[in-house]
């Protein structure tokens, strides 16, 4: 008889289905787990250990009926010491209960309804409520809600409870959470009728023996061991071809007195270079790390070098990959200050179209002719809108002043009587001049106070001279 007798037929079929055929582990397992004794799966990450013991568990609730006393539904128990761990398997049992009930109906069998249920310190008050009163057939929780339930009156919804399987032992089996999870066991079985069967599940620990009496206590446990041989392979990788190179001052120091130190070279731009290649040339990448807040700003720096990977940096458009309608940035070496087809272009001809004119309307543009949006963002210290209506100076609402919308290359008046010619040329009423002629000169007064670029601080003195002519 091979390990998978032993289950009923639609578990079978599903098995089979979906597997080629069970893992040493598994069928080690399912020898002990089917005769009720107390058992310990040590096998490495991949062998299918938490299958193995569940599995057999969802195999006794399809075959056997629901207990009439609703409060002794729960007849399975899950403890995990990671909170994340326990949601997984919630999610990751969804799988096998689905293919059991699809086979069950294929077989003309009675169809399984068996419902799963978690609890941690994040469940909602309700579905504690609900526990209290129709617990489920499976529920998983963590070894801290387990105590909170065995010292309420919770406690009544676990008295059914026929087998308990303990994830990660080897997390646990040496610390002061290990013992407090070994003193709810204990609590446990004084609450059953007759001791629950107990099932844990390690990764490759040592010695096993003692992990195997923290899962039994003064009862026999079955070690289920399959032998596995460990494959390591080591690479050593520079991303860097100089590493004597780094630290040496890249450029000047920028800002007054309050600035920081010059700016050095780093490694780890090329560090996440590599790591992106490497997890696109693989089906699964895990990168550790060590803190949160390393890992926190790595995860977004990954994500930004993907994304400009897949669809390019808003500078490095070109115009035929730019949304329709959307207005090209502005040059400011071409004597017209902006992209081709201005008023009358003809078919993105270079027009004779004006500078973008309006209240506090400025333009700052790097060595390629591009708008940088973060130069156009430093010169509105005054007069721009937010997103509340609220205008950047004085508390005066928006209305009263004239805002500005910048859209990738082009700054644009927010004046209800502005008009685009052809792709983009901005063009006012006369009435409007005098009013961003003033506040122009006001960003010319702020950056002759120091607080505004000298590049910038020209380009806003060519827009007064280009607003007064």
């Amino acid at each position: 008889m091979t390990a998978l007798d032993r289950f009923s037929p639609a578990t079978r079929a599903w098995f089979t289905g979906a597997f080629e055929a069970p893992t040493p582990a598994q069928e080690g397992a399912w020898d002990a787990i089917s005769s009720g004794r107390d058992t310990l799966v040590v096998a490495p990450t991949g062998s299918g250990k938490t299958l193995s013991a569940f599995l057999w568990s969802l195999d006794r609730l399809a075959s056997t009926p629901i207990p009439e006393e609703p409060r002794h539904r729960c007849r399975v128990l899950y403890v995990s010491p990671l909170k994340a761990l326990a949601v997984d398997v919630e999610r990751n049992l969804r799988a096998p209960l689905t293919g059991i009930r699809q086979a069950a109906q294929r077989l003309d069998l009675p169809v399984p309804d068996i419902a799963v249920g978690i609890r941690s310190g994040d469940t909602p008050a309700d579905e504690r409520r609900r526990f209290n009163k129709v617990p489920p057939d499976v529920f998983i929780t963590t070894p801290e809600s387990l105590f909170l339930v065995l010292t309420s009156a919770a406690r009544d919804s676990l008295r059914g409870v026929e087998t308990v399987i303990v994830d990660e032992v080897h997390a646990v089996s040496g610390s002061k959470r290990g013992a407090h999870l070994a003193l709810s066991l204990e609590r446990l079985d004084e609450l059953l009728d007759k001791p629950a069967q107990r099932i844990g599940l390690s990764a490759t620990v040592r010695p096993v023996d003692e992990v195997a009496r923290f899962l039994g206590g003064t009862r026999e446990v079955v070690v289920v061991q399959p032998p596995s041989t460990k494959t390591i392979e080591v690479q050593v990788v520079v991303p860097v071809e100089d590493m004597s190179a780094l630290g040496e001052q890249t450029g000047p120091v920028r800002g007054g007195s309050a600035a920081g130190a010059a700016p050095a070279a780093s490694i780890w731009p090329a560090i996440e270079e590599r790591i992106v290649d490497l997890v696109a040339s693989h089906r699964a990448t895990i990168v550790f790390s060590n803190s949160r807040r390393q890992a926190e700003r790595l995860t977004s720096r990954l994500n930004e070098i993907a994304t400009e990977r897949s669809y390019g940096t808003p500078d490095a458009l070109v115009p035929e990959a730019r949304l329709e309608g959307q207005p090209e940035p502005l040059d400011a070496d071409r004597p017209d200050g902006g992209g081709g087809g201005g008023a009358g272009g003809g078919g993105g001809g270079p027009g004779p179209a004006p500078p973008p004119r309006g209240g506090a309307a400025a333009v700052a543009a790097d060595d390629g002719g591009r708008v940088r949006r973060a130069e156009v963002d430093d010169a509105l210290l005054d007069g721009r809108p937010d997103r509340r209506g609220r205008s950047g100076s004085g508390g005066r609402p928006a209305a009263d002043r004239s805002g500005l919308l910048a859209q990738r290359g082009h700054v644009l008046d927010g004046h209800d009587d502005l008009h685009l010619d052809g792709l983009g040329a901005p063009r006012l009423h006369d009435d409007d001049l005098a009013g961003a002629t003033e506040e122009a000169r006001h960003l010319v007064d702020r950056a002759h106070r120091g607080r505004q670029s000298d590049p910038l601080r020209g380009l806003v003195e060519q827009l007064v001279e280009a607003l007064q002519g």
